[in-house]
């Protein structure tokens, strides 16, 4: 219960099945709006990256 009460740990989480769910929408979606699916890619990538830095200072503490 102690790490629920983290903010780190909530955005983190957040952040990272977020910008999971992004990425494998962005690699499994066929569209012929490929900038879309790129912008998807790129935005989920960011999001995954920090909610797993954020999940890693949680860790750390």
């Amino acid at each position: 219960m102690e790490k629920l009460s983290d903010l780190r740990f909530i955005i983190g989480l957040f952040f990272s099945l977020a910008g999971a769910i992004l990425l494998v929408l962005a690699f499994t979606v066929t569209s012929e709006k490929e900038f879309g699916q790129s912008l998807n890619r790129f935005a989920g990538l960011a999001m995954f990256v920090f909610g797993a830095f954020m999940l890693w200072l949680t860790r750390r503490s």
